[in-house]
């Protein structure tokens, strides 16, 4: 008894220490905001090294997230994307694009309350004015007493479009699809270390099944009552599915040699 009394007090402190949604930087948790609570939260992710080639991006995102009672909870992205990059001998060139973008998420099962934790996400957006992003997304998760550990499949559908001959046109789409797992160790109520796994699938329209890059690094989680620091380091290991197209150890023309993110969020 006194074992399950110390765990539950252990989960506890753990969540009135983040009253925030997220453990970790890039794979999401099913727990919700509560109702009439606001995060702030500002993103920045590099990705760098393409192969032969001088390549680095910077995607940033500021969100405002609400909770909306009722296990739902929504928020408005308002997102920036640059990339600076070489083309052959002439130097770099550099492009610039923004977004918006929002997302829903509902909390069906509780992680600390059920066998597991369980939400459903869903999320649309508009990149650069052309380009138009869905994305939906499976949550599972589970808390032991220090332990966090989390689990998502995510399905995305991407289409750009253009102007050509006084028409709008768009031949071909992209649906990749991802999978991510986190795992977190509290060592203190405001503090937990841990590691994160990202396998991105690239499959599109007539090309099929291109690769499957694999991703894996460590996370940094610290918090205080309201507010949250979130970084994460995240090298590419392989590509474990190769095609002609796509044949060597690791994917670096489409994808990156290492990504890097840092979120800091606060609670109103």
């Amino acid at each position: 008894m006194r074992i399950i009394i110390a765990a539950a007090l252990v989960t506890l402190s753990v969540f009135s220490a983040a009253a925030q949604d997220r453990f970790f930087a890039r794979t999401y948790n099913s727990t919700v905001l509560p109702k009439g609570v606001i995060d702030l939260e500002f993103w920045h992710t590099s990705r760098v090294g393409h192969k032969g080639q001088f390549f680095h991006a910077q995607d940033q995102r500021l969100e405002l997230e609400f909770g909306l009672g009722r296990n739902w909870q929504t928020a408005f992205y308002f997102n920036s994307f640059q990339k600076r990059f070489s083309v052959g001998d002439e130097g770099t060139t550099t492009t610039h694009a923004i977004g918006f973008s929002n997302e829903w998420k509902v909390k069906l099962l509780d992680p600390s309350f059920n066998k597991i934790g369980l939400a459903l996400y869903g999320e649309w957006g508009i990149k650069g004015g052309d380009e138009l992003e869905l994305e939906s997304k499976i949550i599972l998760d589970k808390i032991i007493g220090k332990h966090v550990v989390a689990f998502n499949g995510t399905l995305e559908y991407e289409k750009e479009f253009e102007w050509e001959n006084g028409e709008v046109e768009s031949d071909g789409y992209k649906m990749p699809v991802e999978f991510d797992l986190g795992y977190l160790y509290n060592i203190k109520p405001s503090f937990g270390l841990g590691f994160e796994i990202r396998n991105h699938n690239e499959i599109a329209k007539g090309e099929g099944w291109e690769n499957s890059v694999l991703y894996a690094g460590p996370t940094i989680n610290y918090r205080g009552n309201r507010w949250f620091v979130v970084a994460n380091y995240l090298p590419q290991l392989a590509n474990i599915h190769k095609t002609e197209e796509f044949s060597g150890k690791k994917e670096l023309a489409e994808h990156e040699r290492a990504e890097a993110r840092i979120l800091i969020g606060i609670s109103f």
